[in-house]
């Protein structure tokens, strides 16, 4: 699914004006009669029992929810009224026409900045419609409205009733998934001595016009958008295409359109061969995880190989073969079809020299994990080859980058994508919500997973998937998105089969990785 940034919605809003001679009005009629078309079907109960208040802010956004009360109001939903937090010289153009069409209909309006205390009564409503900020986000200086924004964004999150969000939550950073700062505590002039640090609408539903927009599935996003629902405002496709062209999500259909297909008449040779480099004693745990979940994921042949051989790894999983490193006959890359390396492997020189070893012979499809990530910092080793995948977490990445972990997840999109240029190949930042960069600056966000998987181990089955997918010859992207996906998937069911977060461990995913990948090739 592609995506917007904020940037990039702006100029496809103003192109589709100037080059399409689609004026702003047509478009806002657009937005807000699909998005009341989408409440109506979404929150009817809500609807017929009354008391439904639009809050609008002074700019386009507000406009958009002014379309959608007049729309509700002419379908006959009683109660329904407009709650505007627009000082006078902050109002669009778009905002006063259709604020104008509504006054003509009859509609009841509060202006807030005229009666703030009026806030309050957001709480008794039985259904609320964000219409503040939209994809601009926060207050601003706006006419010194600051503490007003916040106090009416946080009255709506104490309220009982369902919240819907046009285009964004109010106060969401759009482009990161972060909250924005709501300006200063002093009352903005309005008399209101209430004005939280940060403030964002929590909504039940999102109805975002056009396209999604990327802070929507990261950090803070998902918890502040709810359900999403996209809608088609009439945006020219050719235009959305050649302009929202950095940012992607990841989707079911694509997973299971990736998943390599197995024919009847296939052999173990036909689905390729997969070198772990992984584990040392008393982390040959970390091996066995990587090497299982690679069998589970479908390579033909698997073979864990450690400094010293792992002959115990016989005992619990036999299938798994096992080498000892430079062993006569041992270096044959010309044999592998993938490679996994660092899970428990050891981040030292002997690791350096293998990657510089495996760079040289032209391996061309690796997974460069956990303890290799360290040794490629530590020994100076990037650029890697384009065609190699590194899978860190926020804390292998800042020791890339030199930067602090916190800095990376405040935009998981531009740290992921800063890492690719600098160390040349793919990078998947794992994480909620795993991030996958290559070199061009192009980003694909994983949308499944949950904190279930904040444990040890679970890190290694994800490496050893996205090499059996590598083995069995997708390109190196769609091996790395897929496996993800798939990866955060056995989350998601572990937690809506109603067992506790807490409790997931690594060797569930291994055990659990049939179930998950049947139900996504039925």
């Amino acid at each position: 699914m592609r995506l917007a940034t904020v940037e990039q919605s702006r100029e496809i809003d103003r192109l589709a004006q100037e080059r399409y001679a689609l004026p702003g009005d047509v478009l806002m009629e657009a937005a807000g009669t699909a998005a009341a078309r989408e409440i109506e079907q979404a929150f009817l109960p809500e609807l017929l029992k009354g008391a439904t208040v639009i809050v609008c802010g002074p700019g386009n956004n507000g406009g958009d929810g002014l379309v959608v009360a007049r729309h509700l109001h002419a379908s006959g939903y009683k109660g329904v009224r407009v709650c505007s937090v627009a000082p006078g010289k902050g109002r669009s153009e778009l905002f006063g026409v259709q604020l104008e069409r509504c006054l003509k209909l009859g509609l009841a309006h509060v202006d807030l900045v005229e009666e703030p205390s009026r806030a309050a009564e957001l709480k008794g409503a039985g259904l609320l419609v964000d219409a503040i900020f939209g994809i601009g986000g926060r207050a601003g200086k706006r006419a010194g409205a600051e503490a007003l924004f916040s106090l009416v964004i946080e009255t709506m999150n104490a309220a009982e009733a369902p919240v819907v969000s046009l285009d964004a939550p109010s106060g969401l950073d759009c482009d990161r998934g972060t909250v924005h700062g709501s300006g200063d505590d002093s009352g903005g002039g309005t008399g209101v001595s209430i004005a939280p640090a940060r403030a964002a609408v929590r909504a039940s539903m999102t109805c975002t016009f056009g396209r999604a927009k990327p802070g929507f599935f990261v950090n803070e996003g998902p918890k502040h958008v709810g359900r999403l629902r996209v809608l088609p405002i009439g945006f020219p496709r050719d235009l959305v295409r050649s302009i929202a062209t950095t940012r992607y999500a990841f989707s079911e259909a694509l997973a299971r359109k990736s998943l390599p297909k197995r024919k009847n008449s296939s052999n173990k040779s036909d689905h390729g061969r997969l070198m772990v480099f992984a584990g040392r004693p008393g982390m040959w745990g970390a091996g066995l995880l990587a090497a299982g979940a690679a069998y589970r994921t479908g390579a033909g042949y698997v073979t864990l190989a450690g400094r010293e051989e792992p002959a115990q790894v016989l005992t619990s999983a036999p299938e798994i073969m096992t080498a000892k490193i430079d062993a006569p006959g041992f270096w044959d890359p010309e044999k592998w079809d993938a490679v996994v390396i660092g899970p428990g492997f050891g981040a030292g020189r002997g690791t350096a020299d293998l990657i510089e070893r495996l760079r040289s012979a032209g391996v061309p499809s690796v997974v460069v994990d956990a303890d290799a990530l360290t040794a490629c910092a530590d020994f100076g080793l990037f650029p890697l080859p384009p065609s190699w995948i590194l899978t860190p977490h926020a804390g292998e990445l800042a020791r890339v980058l030199k930067v602090g972990a916190k800095t990376i997840e405040s935009d998981r999109f531009e740290h992921a994508a800063l890492a690719a240029r600098k160390t040349g190949c793919h990078v998947l930042l794992k994480g909620f919500r795993t991030v996958l960069a290559s070199g061009d600056d192009r980003c694909l966000v994983i949308p499944s997973g949950n904190a279930a998987l904040a444990k040890a181990g679970t890190g290694d089955v994800l490496a050893g998937m996205i090499g059996a997918l590598l083995a069995q010859g997708l390109e190196p992207a769609k091996a790395a998105a897929t496996a993800a996906y798939i990866h955060g998937r056995m989350a998601d069911e572990w937690v809506r089969a109603g067992l506790d977060k807490r409790s997931l461990t690594a060797s569930d995913l291994r055990e659990h990785l049939p179930r998950v990948m049947a139900g996504l090739t039925t």
